[in-house]
């Protein structure tokens, strides 16, 4: 078990993480959570002793062992991918090799020590797996999608994605106490993170995952951590269950702070009404220590939740496109594409899925004229005007222009007006709208090219991986804007739960040819299943219908109507209350009044002159002091008589 106590990290003047406290017991796979900056990858590399703490704050066993996966790309010795999967156990490696150096002396019978040791290691050989560790690691970078002959092959050819799944093959491979992986999902196509899904839901040690993915999240994880202001919030379950808890913890909490905030005001007000009564005095100061011992509740930051539409300003004609018999090579007789047929009417949303490699973004470029086919028809219907968002669309960016003036020049009228609000979805605010394109990082150009797309005048948009440099507010942001948008949609992404929020129909492009699904992505990750079994095992047994919940187990409309009925009479009472209290505070204000203008009459020495006038004005006085007291006592029995009440109404709510 790892634990982290009492840990506090400063970068400048600012405590990022400050006492935070987290038990990571075998066998927990926790996903962390928190917006950008809170510091989750800081937390991450302070566990992998990366960035060095004080002793005692992060405590485990001496032989406890810790894999890290970072997001950025890791530097590699020219080795095979195979080799380089192999060397996360050097443990094996070096018994493997002092076992080969003891059989090459051919001489054993005459050395008993050397016979003694050679069995005992290939005994811890066969116990640490070393006579499987081969074909595991065959295994783990078939799963992340790797072909047989790529793994003889030099990591030197392969890009930086593909190095980062050697890197995460390598970590499996070595089955580490604690795996930690930060946005292991940004590399890996939908089957290698499916496989990954399945290879993690079995692991056996404890697992700490950074991720905007959250379908990866909801599949993986049984408990939730959040930072937030430098400290952790656990919430036991997957994510839907921490965005459902947290919702309810949130609400609760604002509940709270409303009812503190009414006491505090009510208990305030008590005391500067009878602040300066000889006797009041000891119930004043208990009140003033009550104030200052009071656990003051603070409401979280409120997330800025960004939001924008897009509507169609023209619309295109019913018929979007229309492909026959489309075949593509890059190569002669090596077809990317082989015989697609696909029509695409108006208002249609669909994903293209399929394995990296399979010619997805070749499929795009082909819709919008940058490639070719070398067999069939192509036709893009009226008044279809196409909006392209790729990783490469980038390179027809102007570098001298700034990011306002690069999306402004190509914004549909309709958007001009809201420009900068709508930049701040894509993280671009304040002075950053006016940096020129030059001086940005490539995530920052993907995230310009996008927000050009989406202002564009568009109705069939086609996006290949728009989510890849959001985050999670900004993705729910353009989540929420496809899902009201009256265009055509084409998505191509990694992010399933994207997916799953926003299309009806899902084109599978395996060798070559395209396969159609009606629903979601998670329908048709049922109906693959489903087929998949058929195929194996024969068709599938019928699905069980789940039974209603007894309707004992359910509140009757009668006891509904009561509690209705209950809760208006607390209403109409809470009203009579509040309204009482004002009329009875208006009369003490009054009385109060009056009374500080007889006092100063009595205080004038002429007064006295005039036997009859000082009397009068000591019975007014002594009466007024009497219904004072009176309204004040009032006024107490009311104040607790609406808490009694709210009380009720917690209990009701």
């Amino acid at each position: 078990m790892l634990r982290i106590q009492n840990l506090t990290y400063t970068i400048g003047d600012r405590d990022l993480l400050k006492e935070l406290n987290l038990q990571i017991r075998p066998g927990k796979r926790i996903g962390l959570v928190g917006k950008n900056g809170a510091g989750k990858t800081t937390l991450l590399r302070l566990i992998a002793g990366i960035y060095p703490t004080e002793k005692q704050v992060i405590q485990h066993p001496k032989d406890y062992t810790i894999g890290f996966l970072p997001q950025e790309e890791i530097a590699f010795d020219d080795q095979t991918i195979l080799e380089l999967a192999l060397s996360g156990r050097p443990d094996i490696l070096a018994m493997e090799r002092e076992i080969h150096q003891l059989h090459e002396r051919g001489d054993l019978h005459e050395h008993p020590s050397d016979l003694k040791r050679l069995g005992t290691l290939e005994e811890m050989y066969r116990l640490h797996g070393g006579y499987e560790l081969e074909f595991q690691a065959k295994k783990i970078l078939s799963g992340l999608g790797f072909t047989p002959p790529q793994l003889e092959q030099s990591i030197t050819i392969f890009s930086g994605g593909w190095r980062m799944r050697v890197y995460l093959a390598r970590l499996l491979l070595q089955q580490p106490d604690l795996l930690m992986l930060d946005e292991p999902t940004n590399h890996l196509d939908i089957d290698s993170l499916e496989w990954l899904e399945t290879f993690l839901s079995q692991y056996k040690g404890s697992l700490l995952v950074v991720s905007h993915d959250r379908f990866f999240l909801e599949r993986i994880v049984n408990e939730i951590a959040e930072i937030q202001k430098g400290q952790l919030t656990h919430y036991s379950g997957n994510y839907s269950f921490y965005l459902k808890k947290r919702a309810e913890m949130l609400e609760q909490l604002e509940k709270a702070y409303e009812k503190q905030q009414a006491e505090i005001a009510h208990t305030q007000k008590f005391i500067d009404r009878f602040r300066y009564k000889a006797s009041k005095a000891a119930q004043v100061q208990s009140r003033i220590k009550q104030l200052e011992k009071l656990e003051r509740i603070e409401l979280p930051e409120k997330e800025s939740r960004l939001s924008f539409s897009i509507k169609v300003d023209t619309p295109s004609y019913k018929h979007v496109l229309e492909m026959r018999n489309i075949s593509f090579a890059y190569e002669e007789e090596n077809w990317v594409l082989r015989d697609i047929d696909l029509d695409v009417t108006r208002g249609e949303r669909i994903a293209l899925v399929g394995v990296n490699g399979a010619g997805k973004t070749t499929f795009t470029r082909l819709i919008c004229d940058e490639l070719r086919a070398q067999k069939g028809s192509m036709k893009i219907g009226e008044r279809v005007s196409i909006g392209y968002y790729a990783q490469h669309q980038t390179q027809a960016l102007n570098l001298e222009k700034s990011v306002f003036q690069e999306i402004e020049e190509e914004a549909a009228p309709s958007f001009r007006t809201r420009l900068r609000d709508i930049l701040g979805l894509f993280q671009f605010s304040g002075d950053d709208i006016n940096k020129k394109i030059r001086v940005l990082s490539g995530g920052e150009k993907a995230r310009v090219s996008l927000a050009k797309m989406l202002l564009s005048p568009a109705n069939f948009l086609i996006m290949d991986e728009p989510t890849n440099h959001l985050d999670m507010s900004s993705r729910e942001a353009l989540e929420k804007a496809l899902y009201e948008y009256d265009g055509t949609l084409l998505l191509i992404s990694h992010d399933r739960f994207f997916l799953d929020r926003l299309v009806d129909r899902v084109l599978v492009l395996e060798n070559g040819s395209l396969t159609e699904y009606m629903g979601n992505y998670s329908t048709y990750l049922k109906k693959r299943a489903e087929s998949r079994q058929a195929d194996e095992t024969g068709p599938a047994a019928p699905e069980q219908t789940v039974p209603a919940e007894p309707r004992g187990n359910r509140k009757s409309k009668e006891q509904k109507r009561l509690e209705a009925l209950a809760r208006q009479q607390i209403s109409k009472d809470r009203n009579r209350l509040n309204k009482a209290i004002a009329e009875v505070e208006k009369k003490l204000d009054a009385l109060t009044a009056e009374c500080k203008a007889v006092e100063e009459k009595l205080a004038d020495p002429a007064t006295y002159n005039d036997a009859a006038l000082s009397s009068g004005l000591n019975k007014r006085y002594k009466e007024l002091e009497t219904q004072i007291r009176a309204k004040e006592h009032r006024w107490e029995e009311l104040q607790m008589e609406l808490e009694e009440l709210m009380s009720k109404l917690d209990e009701n709510a």
